[in-house]
């Protein structure tokens, strides 16, 4: 049993190794010249531990990467302003960050190639924390700070879109002042689904 348990132990840690590694290696070298040989070389393991887990670098890079990346915060404070203004700032976190915008147009490029990282990028990057950010203003909805028919897919979809147009080709920062600038154009004129009173689903 205690090899098994210091087996499982060296599994972790050569995990953890490899995911910094490459994260690590990822900021100086660039996604595109970063390779599963240069990652393995660097956190001393054989390749075929890394092919244990991922099935190529475009895999790995979205599991350390994803990891890095905070969730959406959903605690009920009793003010859904202030909610859907914690909301936006986290996301806008994610998608300013510099490695998001270093890697996403790589992984995009790659999953438009591979179904099965397509899915994966969709699911462990964009829909969990559209799931979360929903549950927030799905209550702002619910207190009236949202009208019953907003659209709230549809905002988060336009945030993310603003929030990586201008971080990946201008730059611009995402700072306190836009994230509450973007709520207050939200609260005072959100968009509306087709059909009053009823929500999209998400």
């Amino acid at each position: 049993m205690s090899d098994e348990r210091g087996g499982h132990r060296r599994d972790l840690d050569a995990r953890e190794r490899i995911l910094s590694t490459t994260m690590r290696m990822l900021g100086v070298l660039g996604y595109s010249r970063l390779s599963i040989g240069g990652i393995a070389q660097e956190a001393a393991v054989g390749k075929a531990t890394i092919y244990r887990s991922w099935a190529n670098k475009a895999a790995l890079v979205l599991d350390a990467v994803r990891v890095q990346l905070p969730d959406v915060p959903v605690a009920d404070i009793g003010d859904s302003e202030e909610e859907i203004v914690a909301v936006a700032e986290t996301l806008a976190e994610i998608y300013g960050s510099p490695t998001v915008r270093l890697v996403l147009s790589a992984l995009v490029s790659d999953a438009a190639a591979d179904p099965e990282l397509a899915q994966r990028l969709r699911e462990e990057l964009i829909d969990q924390r559209k799931k979360q950010s929903v549950v927030v203003l799905d209550r702002a909805i619910d207190r009236g700070t949202l009208p019953p028919d907003a659209d709230v897919s549809t905002v988060l979809d336009m945030w993310a879109g603003l929030m990586l147009f201008r971080s990946l080709f201008y730059g611009v920062s995402l700072d306190e002042q836009f994230v509450r600038d973007l709520v207050s154009a939200t609260l005072g004129s959100p968009p509306r689904t087709t059909t009053r009173g009823e929500r999209p689903e998400t």
